[in-house]
């Protein structure tokens, strides 16, 4: 199982800890499906069966803008140019745009100058990762939904030399996901106690692992399944 740590450290395109300190923090969610039927297909035998599915808040499609010109300086500037044009036609068309791995920040003018610049699928190629962000809901009921409007909006951003877009798989984000924890401890706790009720008022519970790290996964095209990984025990009293 691909597991999704919220405090995971940043990669290649991520800002210094003052600028994304600054607002809500918003966490990419993946999940690896497995041979199930289709209710179950994002399940995964390692993670815990009790936790809490809820909707996400976001769609996040990555955003590769590229340039394969010769000369690394030019390739830098083409890059440039195409992201800057890139943000000023989603301002206009109410697309958001964030960057980061796992956190993600909004994309300004000013965190757009501390972007790290890194390589494309050849080492010739300089590249630069942002996220499409759209809402879940509404107009984005979904992950085809979401492809079309971000496959339009890129179409529109103009070519600077030798500069091109590519996009990834859509995944889901989700704001904040630690406020959630204790929802997930009650869920826990209420799965726990109703199993204990089958045997009986003598007996009760004991869980353990609360403390652990909390996870989350896709749970399906717009939810997320967030749990801790953890055990109990029903004995007597």
């Amino acid at each position: 199982m691909k597991r999704i740590v919220w405090a995971a450290a940043l990669a290649a395109t991520a800002m210094p800890s003052p600028v994304w300190a600054q607002e809500e923090e918003s966490i990419v969610v993946t999940g690896s499906r497995v041979e199930r039927d289709s209710y179950d297909q994002y399940y995964d035998d390692e993670q815990s069966a009790i936790g809490l599915t809820r909707k996400a808040d976001n769609f996040v499609k990555p955003i590769f803008i590229n340039s394969d010109s010769r000369d690394p300086d030019v390739r830098r500037a083409e890059v440039t140019a195409m992201l800057e044009e890139t943000m000023r036609l989603a301002a206009k068309q109410g697309i958001g745009l964030v960057a980061g791995d796992y956190k993600l920040a909004t994309l300004t003018p000013e965190t757009l100058k501390e972007l790290s610049y890194g390589t494309g699928s050849r080492p010739d190629t300089t590249r630069v990762k942002i996220y499409a962000r759209l809402p879940v809901g509404g107009s984005y009921a979904g992950v085809e939904e979401v492809d079309k409007a971000i496959a339009a909006f890129v179409k529109t951003v103009p070519v600077s030399g030798r500069s091109y877009i590519e996009t990834g798989s859509t995944d889901l984000a989700i704001n904040s996901p630690q406020s959630y924890r204790g929802a997930v401890v009650k869920a826990i706790a209420d799965e726990a106690k109703r199993y204990a009720a089958m045997f009986g008022p003598d007996y009760g519970i004991e869980i353990r692992g609360l403390d652990s790290e909390l996870y989350f996964k896709q749970a399906s095209e717009t939810e997320v399944f967030l749990y801790i990984s953890h055990s109990f025990v029903i004995r007597p009293k």
